[in-house]
């Protein structure tokens, strides 16, 4: 086991373009749709994302991004019913996952339909029920941008898991905070020219 802390190395001509580097990647965040910030989540990342939510005992799993019109965008789901999942918007100030958003605060809920801050619209729209959620903070790009969900459905095989614990939602947000550091290594890597180094 490792026990002493690694000190990075630090090149002081270096520190003041961090400054620069994260205004220009909040700039280019700011002008990108979330469907076109969708391409940063890579295999790994959605392979991190589909194992995680499977591990908890997740139905599925969406990542919702944020837009410039105060909505959650869900850009990725991992369920059956992707395809109309997809490109759904969310108003930030309805719903739990902008609580989650808003609070910066994982959630957990195993009685949903009980719970006053659930709006089913997204349940009515695939017309299906969702009965436990657990949701987390996304951060990438050095900023809060959007949000995690898993949810266990009503119509979901009766072997499978039935709630989320608080390990749950510890192992989601540990996961998700793995894909923020593979995130911000490509935006760096892409911003600094890293993959054009010979």
């Amino acid at each position: 086991m490792v026990s002493t802390r690694t000190r990075f190395l630090r090149d002081p001509s270096l520190c003041s373009a961090g400054g620069e580097v994260t205004t220009h990647l909040e700039k280019w965040i700011d002008s990108c749709a979330p469907a076109d910030l969708a391409g940063l989540l890579d295999d790994a990342c959605l392979t991190l994302f589909k194992r995680v939510f499977a591990r908890v005992g997740g139905c599925e799993g969406t990542v919702w991004f944020r837009d410039q019109k105060e909505n959650l965008v869900a850009i990725y789901n991992s369920g059956d019913n992707a395809d109309s999942l997809v490109g759904f918007e969310q108003l930030i100030g309805s719903g739990i996952i902008s609580m989650v958003y808003a609070q910066q605060q994982p959630y957990c809920e195993n009685s949903i339909q009980a719970s006053a801050g659930h709006d089913d619209t997204l349940d009515r729209k695939i017309a299906k029920h969702t009965s436990a959620m657990i949701a987390v903070p996304f951060y990438f790009g050095f900023g809060l941008r959007g949000v995690v969900s898993c949810v266990q459905l009503e119509e979901q095989e009766t072997n499978q898991k039935q709630g989320f614990s608080s390990d749950d939602v510890a192992e989601l947000a540990r996961v998700t905070c793995v894909v923020e550091r593979l995130v911000n290594e490509a935006l760096l890597t892409a911003v600094l020219g890293l993959n054009d180094a010979g």
